[in-house]
């Protein structure tokens, strides 16, 4: 009478496990991403030998959400049209890069876009790799952290210690849908 017992608690059980996961939905989220600023930690790197340079390295982290889950991409999405496109896309740069990080450095209490002498909007953007929800090829939303590390030579010329920064990201999706910008918080430059 036992064994019944037991065996009917626990097909009732499956029975309202099976119901309930039926129900559940995969988040709606829209098909161009979203981002919001997580978090940014500054990595302090000295010089190595003496003479050398020493250096920051910036760690971003940003969370994601994407509707269709098209975010990142590969090497061979890389060398393929219309990624391998040497113009246009943010900057008008590259369509290979999917990350964008504009710096703004405080000066005389304001913060102000910033370019190393030599440099151009969009000089450190770059790629993430692909983000994937499931192994098959159906789209499915996409939710989560992407992490990405930023060095800084700390060299006199562009950054010094004690320099301020803060940054502003987006992201782009493989359909070519850029995200919102989000304004990271204040670093400061050095040890």
């Amino acid at each position: 009478m036992n064994l019944f017992r037991t065996l009917g608690a626990v097909a009732l059980l499956g029975l309202g496990w099976a119901g309930t996961s039926s129900c559940l939905k995969a988040p709606e989220f829209p098909v161009e991403p979203t981002i919001t600023f997580n978090n940014l930690k500054n990595i302090y790197v000295p010089p190595i030998v003496a003479g050398a340079t020493a250096a920051d390295t910036l760690e971003f982290a940003v969370d994601f959400q994407d509707g269709d889950g098209d975010l990142g991409l590969d090497a061979d999405d890389a060398k393929a049209a219309p990624y391998n496109a040497q113009t246009g896309g943010h900057n008008n740069l590259a369509t290979s890069n999917n990350y964008f990080i504009q710096p703004f450095k405080k000066i005389n209490g304001k913060f102000a876009p910033f370019y190393t002498p030599s440099g151009f909007p969009g000089e450190y953007d770059g790629r993430y790799p692909r983000l994937e929800t499931t192994t098959d090829t159906k789209p499915a939303p996409l939710k989560g952290t992407l992490r990405y590390k930023l060095r800084l030579p700390l060299n006199r010329t562009s950054y010094s210690a004690g320099d301020v920064l803060r940054f502003e990201i987006s992201i782009m999706d493989r359909a070519f849908h850029q995200s919102n910008t989000v304004t990271t918080t204040e670093v400061t430059l050095g040890p």
